[in-house]
């Protein structure tokens, strides 16, 4: 049966059509995307070195890039093997830890810089110290000298305080398998700290706030402060990067670009915003007293690079660095045809320029 309808009737309905056509529509709200994981190596879970990173989650700044980043503290270094096996995203490094394994085809590459500064320190016992009559404001020669016959303890070979020790070494004559014994302790700075008050060992190579407790408690001197005094070939040494893998490049470059952003992001506030940088780390370094926490303050904050960009120059002397310990017969010289394409990747460089230009 066929309806039929009056014309007063077609044009109630169609005026209600209208009227609900012209109603306003309610807003859905977006859903905002899942952000993204980068889980991030290093070999201590606190220190000065990766306190950009730390700053960088704290403040929100991969977050505002929709990026969660994951810290895993291992303890140990190297760890280029968990990049390796898959088990990192990135890695916080020292370059020549990368350069090692990148000079045997392994595709690693450094995307970022952090720290260029070799600010591993050297602490030594007071007692020591007073007895071979070297201070801080000793010549290097004669500081190194006085390493002779010690033990020093370092977070294992091939990690930074171990390569630091070697170049030291072999610049000033001295053997490392003879003159002196390194001791390979595990566990970050606490085991370096109970290890120097059970008197196992005569000093260290590690960075701050544990070579600032060495000096507060338990009786150490700076033998070299590498962040606010050390040798000229240290000025601009690139030393702290961030190492990724060819294979995340590829699947993950959206991720790694976040990271960049917001590393560099933490970078500049370092630099341009010292007093945000300064609060917000006295509460993260709060085993330190307020006057050792100044001092540490004031020797750490410079060592940052304003631009994570790694460049051609911390590339040569990275390259001289592994050369120069090769006279220890613990690496191999690097070939000549390794180039700064096979270190560094600088695609996440260059897209964060174009981006703070536009």
């Amino acid at each position: 049966m066929t309806a039929t309808f009056s014309r007063r009737t077609l044009l109630k309905r169609t005026a209600g059509l209208a009227s609900l056509a012209a109603a306003p529509t309610l807003a859905v709200p977006a859903i905002a995307a899942a952000p993204s994981k980068i889980t991030s190596f290093r070999s201590t879970s606190k220190s000065w070195l990766w306190a950009p990173e730390d700053f960088a989650i704290a403040k929100g700044f991969f977050r505002d890039e929709n990026l969660e980043v994951a810290v895993v503290a291992t303890e140990r270094a190297p760890n280029i093997d968990a990049l390796l096996s898959r088990s990192a995203d990135i890695v916080l490094t020292p370059p020549d830890q990368a350069m090692r394994v990148q000079m045997k085809g392994q595709p690693v590459r450094l995307i970022a810089g952090m720290v260029n500064k070799y600010a591993s320190h050297i602490v030594v016992r007071k007692s020591v110290l007073a007895e071979r009559k070297v201070t801080l404001d000793s010549p290097v020669a004669d500081r190194v000298a006085a390493l002779k016959g010690l033990k020093l303890a370092t977070t294992g070979a091939g990690g930074a305080p171990d390569s630091l020790f070697r170049y030291l070494f072999a610049e000033n004559g001295i053997n490392p398998e003879t003159d002196v014994q390194l001791v390979p302790v595990r566990g970050g700075g606490a085991a370096m700290l109970a290890a120097l008050k059970q008197g196992s060992i005569d000093g260290f190579g590690l960075s701050s706030p544990t070579s600032d407790l060495a000096v507060r408690d338990f009786g150490a001197a700076y033998l070299l402060d590498m962040s606010t005094r050390p040798p000229p070939f240290f000025e601009d040494f690139l030393y702290i990067a961030v190492a990724t893998t060819d294979r995340i490049i590829k699947e993950r470059a959206a991720d790694l670009n976040a990271y960049y952003r917001g590393l560099a992001r933490a970078l500049k506030t370092i630099g341009d915003h010292p007093q945000v940088y300064s609060e917000w780390a006295a509460g993260f370094f709060s085993d330190l007293d307020t006057n050792l926490f100044k001092q540490a303050f004031a020797n750490n904050s410079k060592i940052y690079m304003s631009d994570p960009r790694p460049t051609e120059v911390q590339f040569r002397r990275t390259v001289e660095f592994m050369n120069r310990q090769t006279m220890s017969g613990v690496d191999d010289r690097i070939p000549s045809t390794f180039a700064f394409r096979d270190w560094a990747d600088q695609q996440f460089a260059d897209a964060h320029a174009k981006r703070v230009v536009r």
